[in-house]
């Protein structure tokens, strides 16, 4: 008969020298998440207290009726809102065009406030995304459509404010992106760096062409401004709103210095060899768009050659490959990479602004996503061909029996 010590389970033993894997949050995962719900409030206060302060302003107007600062603040609430991508609707008008002015804010508020409570892992910067959605939701809730349409927008907008700023915290990354970045080709690298360097050239050409359009058209935006008879306040709160909106022009300008240019209503078109207008809204920095006819400036499709050209040329001197077919790829990537990162802009900068003609403005996504590829990977390729020393090197063996047969003075003239 077995006795009772055969019997029992033999206990098991742990040795303290052997490492135990405990599931825990990421170090300071609640103070990221307040750094996201901050940045959240800011950038609500940012829409809501310019309502707030339109009402208080006009608040004996009689065109007011039974209107509330909650009313103004649901306003507030709903323009904010469309920055992070749902549909603002009043009555029969529906406005889908976002306020990128809003979006960027948004990303910036994140970025600032993960940098200055210094989240350092991206489980934390996780907690903030988190933060910064759940605000939005609940912030959301003030105004007088869903939030819920928001929501994606929020993830996607402190996404990209906080993978920056934990990035420069010296997070730790993945390991699988460790690997990928070990096992990716040089050429590929290069040529997304190269990608993200065109792309904000090309932003900065099209903010300094927005900002001369405002400066020349000037006298025309005074002019509808003036027909508004806002008062000081309203006047204020006017000019900001439009600056939310400032990005989404610069989008329209990156359409047009590319090419295919941009719609403000069916039946409009706003290119540089032509311009088609019809009946706007009387909203003052559309008087900055160009006069109907010809506009005789199809040249400026050049600059986006010579962004091209340019980042051939950083191929060439930073990230030169060691073989032709190399080089060729990496110039490729960038266009492309530069072609796809357009056409999400031009998606964010496209939309509806009211009914009928009003439900078309911004620009069709593959045009002008077609038209930045083109021209890029013209400019780069003919640098970075051009360039290489492989070609040098077939380019001096073609033109070697050349020279020796013109210095050789017994060879038939």
């Amino acid at each position: 008969m077995p006795s009772p010590a055969d019997t029992t389970t033999p206990r098991r033993v742990v040795d303290p020298a052997t490492p135990t894997r405990a599931r825990r949050l990421p170090r300071g995962w609640l103070r990221a998440g307040v750094a996201g719900a901050e940045a959240a409030t800011l950038a609500w206060l940012t829409a809501v207290v310019p309502a707030i302060a339109t009402y208080v302003a006009t608040a004996a107007a009689p065109a007011l009726g039974e209107a509330s600062w909650m009313a103004a603040a649901g306003a507030g609430t709903a323009v904010w809102l469309l920055g992070h991508g749902a549909a603002l609707t009043a009555g029969a008008v529906t406005v889908t065009l976002a306020p990128l002015g809003l979006t960027l804010l948004g990303a910036l508020l994140v970025h600032a406030s993960v940098r200055r409570v210094r989240v350092d892992s991206y489980g934390g910067g996780g907690f903030t995304v988190a933060g910064y959605a759940l605000m939005v939701l609940l912030l959301g809730m003030l105004g007088p459509t869903s939030p819920w349409s928001a929501l994606p927008g929020a993830v996607l907008v402190a996404g990209l404010g906080a993978l920056p700023a934990v990035r420069r915290n010296r997070a730790a990354g993945p390991r699988w992106w460790a690997r990928l970045r070990r096992r990716a080709p040089g050429w590929a690298a290069a040529g997304v760096r190269a990608a993200v360097g065109a792309l904000l050239a090309l932003l900065g050409c099209a903010t300094v062409l927005a900002v001369l359009a405002v400066v020349r058209g000037m006298p025309r935006v005074g002019e509808l401004h003036g027909t508004l008879a806002a008062d000081p306040v309203s006047s204020v709160v006017l000019v900001l709103a439009q600056l939310a909106w400032l990005p989404t022009v610069v989008v329209w300008a990156l359409t047009w210095l590319t090419g295919p240019g941009f719609v403000v209503g069916s039946g409009t078109s706003f290119a540089p060899h032509l311009t088609t207008t019809a009946p706007m809204p009387a909203v003052p920095v559309l008087g900055a768009l160009p006069a109907p006819g010809p506009s005789g400036h199809e040249w400026v499709v050049v600059v986006p050659l010579l962004v091209g050209a340019g980042a051939g040329l950083y191929l060439h001197r930073r990230r030169q490959q060691p073989t032709l077919h190399a080089g060729v790829l990496s110039a490729a990537l960038m266009a492309v990479t530069a072609a796809l990162g357009s056409a999400l802009l031009v998606l964010l900068a496209s939309g509806s602004i009211g009914t009928g003609r009003m439900t078309e403005v911004g620009a069709a996504a593959p045009i002008v996503a077609a038209a930045v590829f083109a021209e890029l990977s013209a400019g780069a390729l003919a640098v970075v061909v051009a360039l290489h020393p492989r070609t040098r090197a077939v380019l001096g063996r073609v033109l070697r029996p050349r020279r020796a047969a013109d210095d050789d003075p017994a060879a038939p003239r």
